[in-house]
């Protein structure tokens, strides 16, 4: 049984990072503010009928309708999939990090360096948080963590 608008709106407002924003013909559309990009809408055009199209950006694009999937027919498990998945892509910035990322290295005596994306840049730190050095590419702290005879963990 397909849900109804009220249905689907009540899944959409639990959401809490989620914003309705009324547009034309009844309908709404649902924008992430916290976007790590320029684009924020995670649901577009949530109708009377029942209708709604989930931002898909992650799927290429033949695959997509404009980059959404209508959710005309879904049940509640497989649109929160959809919305989980929107929210979560559009938290990574266009180098594909979630700002605060973070891998361990090690050296063979155990001592441990973190690499963090700080959006644009890289930082390698101490387990203290005393900065070791900043790079503007991941590969770039990557060269610079093997020279000193780390690995990731």
């Amino acid at each position: 049984m397909t849900l109804s608008f009220e249905e689907k709106k009540a899944i959409f407002d639990d959401y809490k990072e989620l914003t309705p924003v009324p547009v034309s013909m009844n309908r709404l559309n649902y924008h992430f503010k916290a976007s790590a990009v320029d684009h924020t809408i995670v649901v577009r055009f949530l109708h009377p009928n029942g209708n709604a199209f989930i931002y898909a950006g992650y799927l290429p694009k033949e695959e997509t309708a404009k980059g959404y999937l209508s959710v005309l027919d879904a049940d509640e498990a497989e649109i929160r999939e959809l919305v989980e998945k929107a929210i979560d892509y559009l938290k990574k910035t266009e180098d594909g990090y979630v700002e605060g990322y973070s891998e361990l290295w090690f050296d063979q005596t155990g001592d441990v360096l973190r690499l963090t994306y700080d959006n644009p840049m890289w930082s390698v730190s101490l387990p203290n948080g005393t900065i070791e050095g900043v790079f503007k590419s991941k590969e770039a702290a990557i060269g610079y963590l093997m020279d000193e005879n780390f690995f990731e963990g």
